[in-house]
């Protein structure tokens, strides 16, 4: 949503990439690409200054460095999942959007947990290293069935859903855990929903299947490592460090657990003296999950269809740092999001020390993932202060630095519109500024201010003003500014009673100077006044 068309964007495919995948991009006009199988890092240093896309795989850390040598950069795609080599942080605050390719490796992942799976519970590569020494040793490699034993899965995005339906397949009972995913969203899957706590207890297998958080470090640890079923055979095709590898160690020392099965460590590749190699019963693989040509012809064309629609319809997918939309809801919310800088500016400009927003979303809007239409008000708002620092990626970031305190609530039911928001900025002293609006004729426009009714459309120069409900005021304010050659487009007018406070919204060609500004703010029955510029 932050993307801008123009007539050249300078795309780096930094590491190797899908030869398909680099057609495309060369083949689509409006990208000039850079792609020579890979960059060392002084060559990508040199190319930086002219990047506005980077694609990167494994091999290209995007830190401080990179960021700081890309001033024109806006966005960086992540060709896999994990992105434990991008520094989202820094980028968020650079205003860099970073995407990953979720959907394209999760079957050859899922099927790499699979394989490990039986691995371990059959005993195949030590089989087979037997074997080629010459030996036959059938009795010692005895394994166990999957049939009707228990698999627990933790972590129920697109990668463990994908082991649900393979090990259910298999006759395995599968239990599963995820404190994100709500579990209505998961009641397709047909199985047990359990807590942290019951899939340790229960399982005769674990497989991991989560980013490396600090929630889900050291999933398995020393702690509770006595809490693991007899004889639990655990694997591990996400990120090292889900396991504690220690705690494993001890595990496979003691007979606690049977058998480990790792694609990933937490350094990679792990160290000569890894306590885990000495351990006939732990297999590791070089975290081979989505290495399949499969999985890589599809997550380079996955990467490629998020830059085409970043670059040419400013859709962000899969975005880590900035919400996702799908292209329908995004067209219905357009009027909303892109009047959201414009309200953000006006109340900002009322109540410019403000410290509480609150964004309630009333009808048909309450339906759809509205954070897009809550980060605009909140950019609009924070370009007042800071002008060019915020952006529509960090705006949310310097708001929580800023302990701005974000109030957000959604009721399906709306008076008068099929759709609204209302938002209100408070201060500390409890001063507020509000004001409603909508969308009609796919055009924002704001029907209410400080709770009166009025309506304008939140674009151009707008002059706000209080004033006491007098005759003559109106036309005296026409008259200055007639008076300083400053000509008036619209006017709006809204009162809450007779001979009370009112408001005057006025549309004018062209900002006015701070002294006549402030010669205005002075004029008999005027209490108020402010301009904003929305152009």
């Amino acid at each position: 949503m932050t993307g801008k068309q123009t007539l050249s964007k300078t795309v780096i495919v930094c590491d190797k990439f899908d030869a398909e995948g680099v057609a495309r991009l060369k083949a689509h006009p409006g990208l000039n690409v850079l792609y020579e199988g890979g960059y060392k890092r002084d060559a990508l240093l040199a190319l930086l200054p002219q990047a506005n896309g980077l694609i990167i795989r494994s091999a290209t850390t995007v830190d401080k460095e990179i960021l700081e040598k890309a001033p024109q950069l806006e966005l960086v795609i992540r060709a896999g999942v994990g992105v434990d080599n991008i520094d989202i942080q820094e980028a968020s605050r650079r205003g860099v959007i970073v995407m990953n390719a979720p959907g394209g490796n999760s079957v050859s992942t899922a099927e790499q947990a699979l394989a490990l799976l039986f691995a371990t519970a059959r005993h195949t590569p030590q089989a087979n290293a037997s074997m080629k020494q010459g030996a036959w040793e059938k009795s010692k490699f005895k394994g166990v069935e999957l049939t009707g034993k228990t698999l627990g899965v933790v972590g129920l995005g697109r990668i463990g859903k994908e082991v649900v339906k393979r090990a259910r397949g298999l006759g395995m009972n599968v239990i599963g855990f995820d404190p994100y995913i709500p579990s209505e969203n998961l009641a397709h899957l047909e199985i047990d929903l359990v807590t942290r706590e019951d899939l340790i207890r229960q399982a005769d297998f674990i497989t991991v299947h989560t980013p490396l958080t600090e929630s889900t470090m050291d999933f398995i640890n020393k702690d509770n490592l006595k809490e693991l079923k007899d004889g639990v055979r655990l694997i591990n095709a996400a990120r090292g460090g889900i396991y504690n590898e220690e705690a494993l160690a001890i595990g496979l020392e003691t007979g606690k657990i049977k058998a480990v099965a790792l694609d990933v460590f937490t350094s990679e590749p792990p160290p000569e003296d890894f306590p885990l190699k000495k351990f006939d019963n732990c297999i590791m693989t070089p975290h081979l999950g989505a290495s399949t040509g499969d999985a890589e012809f599809a997550v380079a064309m996955e990467s490629v269809d998020e830059l085409i629609d970043f670059f040419d319809r400013g859709i962000a997918r899969n975005a880590l740092n900035f919400p996702t939309i799908d292209p329908d809801s995004m067209d219905y919310l357009k009027p909303y999001f892109s009047g959201g800088q414009g309200i953000g500016k006006l109340l900002a400009s009322m109540c410019p020390d403000f410290r509480t927003i609150e964004f309630h979303y009333r009808g048909d809007i309450a339906g759809y993932m509205v954070q897009p239409v809550t980060t605009s008000i909140l950019f609009g708002a924070l370009t007042v202060s800071m002008g060019d620092e915020v952006n529509l990626v960090n705006a949310p970031m310097i708001a929580r630095d800023r302990g701005v305190q974000i109030v957000e609530d959604k009721n399906t039911q709306a008076e008068g519109f099929s759709s609204y928001v209302h938002v209100i900025f408070k201060n500390k002293a409890g001063e507020k500024a509000e004001l409603r609006y909508t969308a009609i004729n796919r055009t924002p426009l704001v029907f209410s201010l400080s709770n009166l009714p009025l309506e304008f459309r939140p674009e151009g120069v707008l002059l706000i003003l209080k004033n006491h409900d007098r005759p003559r005021v109106v036309g005296n304010v026409g008259n200055f500014l007639a008076d300083h050659d400053v000509n008036i487009a619209d006017m709006e007018l809204g009162r809450a009673e007779k001979g009370g406070m009112a408001h005057c919204v006025i549309t004018v060609d062209q900002l006015l100077p701070p002294e006549v500004l402030g010669r205005l703010q002075q004029q008999e029955n005027i209490t108020y006044a402010v301009q904003v510029d929305l152009r």
